[in-house]
């Protein structure tokens, strides 16, 4: 004991640095805030030691920092391509693993960089060692809006890369036909350019994440053995032009000036509702072209937010840190209620949560179930705990499990970030490039008899009010245009919302004065009741403008839908595309709709040239590849 410093006051001295050093502690090992997955105290020794270690380079409004080094290393390259995502939280998450194996007493040290394809032209494929890419398949199989560039430049490429290293995981959706195709052929084409691939790549169906995680694994285990060389990176991101304008991290906050219910008023959950909905976006410079989206980014509804912080005692005022991948502009905190609604998913359930009430539940029968429910894991294979989770959402969760610890930085750390979603265009930017229009089916039902509703559709209907703005951008959608050539004639088969592209269409072909034939097959259940955009396309088929043929399925004994007309005007079909080189476009349902209208498609050009089945697929696939069948389909 130091002899001038009186007993009292040393003991008091000695207790408060123990008190510091325990909450020290006690913030580490229970924190989730750290953007780092690992919140150990090596983990963030490491973070700080990296971050040392790094340069800071512009922020282009990512959703994570961009850096480069200025000193020698081991580059690895983790390149992602998204559209909803997804792509992009995996992408991090691996960042982030191969950032923990970093040593701070090594001098030539892994140096891991995540770029995002949009900024592919500053890399360097032929100067990279090892590149690991996490890419989705988006729409009717093709790559991202932002990979488009990536893609393209590598499926033209010449110049071999022998030299490089990789592995290819990709992201798609079994229910699509063409699944994972922008993975697949990004992996076939680095093998064609004598790539070398050391990591089994994977296809991966939605958010599986055991064999996400497992890919993950191999490739940190490839990294601590594989032999890399000593470099400086050449790597270095610039700000650009076309990065100031406004996107899916820094959205428009646009004016919602008309919103119209365009069905009958629902009276049961049977019963269809869409609204007609239209942006004021004067002064944000956002073009479009028809066929595009516009992404939309909702609020959850308040009374599920309450539900949660009620269920676990919280209260709402406490402040936390944004998350990273939040869009722009934010304070950088906000406080509990505020993440939940604006940047949280509380609708959709992910495993992590049921592992954290694991460790949380104060009841024994409680943790047996948990058990049963996760003893098979936590990927697609388990079907007990798939079945659970696709009927839940958050809030149900937490009330079966009560949990008698869990802390908020532990939920929110569970919890998918929450995304925009996406909506065809139903206006020309010829007609008015200052009023973006939407059509949205809105969504409510009941599940474990509780209601439940869509989270965008009904913060739109029954939330924002008119005058009131919302964050908004426009994704493009290359791949669903209408022909260069304005009198080409085009067949549009587009029932229920799948109407609002088209809507755009016609009206631009409106506005031409050589505008070709065009055909509208468009479906809904009645004439009464849900026949979008009615007086419209009647007026317009008055005018001579477009040929109309509506299926009403359920205004009669049999059923009637858009490929029941279609094989009623399978002369008129063959004669479009075959003799007059017409171009066919599909938008709507992916699941069902669209497959029956591809083999009807198929039945009209095999029974009226008496060809054979494969001889008609092979004839769509050359539509397909010539950009004369196009499809904008999703699945519900």
């Amino acid at each position: 004991m130091l002899p001038w410093l009186p007993d009292g006051i040393w003991t008091w001295v000695l207790t408060s640095v123990l008190g510091i050093i325990g909450y020290v502690f006690y913030v580490l090992l229970s924190s989730s805030g750290s953007e780092f997955e690992d919140n150990s105290i090596d983990a963030f020794l490491i973070q700080e030691d990296t971050s040392s270690k790094k340069e800071k380079n512009v922020n282009l409004g990512e959703s994570y920092p961009l850096w480069t080094y200025d000193t020698e290393g081991k580059q690895i390259l983790i390149l992602y391509g998204t559209e909803y995502g997804f792509s992009e939280e995996v992408a991090t998450k691996l960042f982030h693993r191969v950032v923990a194996l970093v040593q701070p007493d090594d001098d030539s040290q892994i140096q891991p960089r995540l770029v995002n394809m949009k900024h592919h032209k500053f890399v360097d494929l032929s100067r990279e060692q090892l590149c690991f890419v996490v890419i989705s398949t988006s729409g009717d199989g093709v790559p991202p809006t932002d990979a488009r560039g990536f893609y393209d430049n590598l499926m033209s490429r010449d110049e071999k890369l022998s030299n490089l290293r990789f592995s290819v995981l990709a992201l798609g959706d079994s229910n699509y036909p063409h699944f994972c195709k922008t993975g697949r052929d990004v992996k076939a084409r680095l093998l064609q350019l004598c790539g070398k691939s050391v990591i089994e790549s994977r296809d991966i169906d939605m958010e599986d994440w055991t064999i996400i995680d497992s890919w993950m694994d191999d490739i940190i285990s490839y990294i601590q053995s594989c032999d890399l060389r000593v470099d400086m990176d050449y790597l270095h991101i610039v700000a650009d032009g076309a990065d100031d304008g406004y996107d899916r991290h820094r959205p428009f906050m646009a004016t919602l000036k008309v919103k119209n219910l365009m069905t009958a008023p629902p009276r049961s959950l049977d019963d269809k509702e869409v609204i007609h909905c239209e942006f004021d976006i004067t002064g944000s410079e956002l073009s479009w072209t028809s066929g595009d989206a516009l992404g939309i980014y909702p609020e959850n509804n308040p009374d599920h937010v309450t539900a949660v912080l009620n269920t676990l005692n919280w209260s709402d005022s406490e402040m936390f840190s944004v998350p990273h991948w939040a869009y722009q502009p934010h304070s950088g905190t906000a406080n509990l209620r505020t993440l939940l609604e604006k940047y949280y998913d509380i609708k959709s359930v992910k495993p992590d949560l049921l592992q954290s009430l694991m460790g949380t539940v104060v009841s024994t029968d409680q943790r047996e179930r948990l058990s049963w429910l996760l003893q098979e894991g936590t990927g697609k294979s388990n079907r007990p705990l798939q079945q659970y989770i696709s009927a839940r959402e958050v809030r149900d969760v937490l009330e079966e499990f009560t949990s008698g610890t869990l802390l908020p930085r532990q939920l929110l750390s569970c919890l998918k970030p929450l995304q925009p979603r996406y909506y065809s265009i139903s206006s020309s930017p010829l007609k008015d490039p200052t009023s973006v229009c939407v059509c949205v089916a809105v969504i409510r039902y009941e599940m474990l008899s509780l209601s439940r509703q869509g989270v965008t559709t009904t913060y739109l209907k029954d939330r924002v009010t008119l005058g009131q703005s919302c964050p908004v951008f426009i994704s493009r959608n290359q791949d669903f245009r209408l022909p260069s050539n304005p009198a080409t004639p085009v067949i549009l088969i587009g029932p229920g919302t799948g109407i609002a592209p088209f809507r755009a269409f016609i009206q631009e072909r409106g506005l031409s004065s050589d505008g070709g034939k065009m055909y509208l097959y468009y479906g809904c259940r009645h004439k009464m009741n849900d026949y979008l955009y009615k007086d419209e396309l009647e007026q317009y088929s008055r005018e001579g403008m477009l040929c109309l043929r509506v299926a009403f399925s359920r205004d009669q004994a049999r059923k009637v839908y858009v490929q029941d007309l279609l094989q009623e005007d399978r002369s008129l079909i063959r004669q479009l595309l075959i003799n007059e080189s017409g171009h066919i476009y599909v938008c709507g349902d992916a699941r069902y709709m669209a497959k029956d209208v591809h083999q009807t498609l198929t039945d009209i050009l095999q029974s009226c040239s008496q060809s054979s089945e494969n001889v008609a697929t092979d004839y769509l696939k050359k539509l397909e590849f010539e950009k004369r069948y196009q499809r904008d389909v999703w699945v519900t």
